[in-house]
């Protein structure tokens, strides 16, 4: 649809161009709101990691140390979660 001084006009879809947009579109709202779910599930991470070491009473350097490791960690998730599969990565089972 296109707007042009408070007036809208429709162009003629196909079904199947309806199709694709629909597609296209739940696609794009599954893989953004995927990213924010993964970015909240890190965010809890975190606060759960800064309450365990509240509760132990971790000196600063400990807790400095205890973060960078816990960084790493979400690092190599997102990392491999970036990794494709490809045919080397299956063993044939015949």
């Amino acid at each position: 649809m296109a707007m042009t001084a408070g007036t809208t006009t429709t162009f003629p879809m196909s079904n199947h161009t309806r199709e694709r947009v629909t597609v296209a579109k739940l696609t794009l709202e599954n893989f953004y709101s995927n990213l924010i779910l993964q970015h909240e599930e890190r965010e809890t991470r975190q606060k759960k990691l800064e309450v365990a070491m509240e509760e132990e009473g971790l000196a600063d350097e400990e807790k400095k140390l205890r973060r960078s490791q816990h960084a790493r960690k979400e690092t190599e998730f997102l990392r491999l979660k970036r990794t494709r599969l490809g045919l080397d990565d299956f063993e044939s089972l015949k």
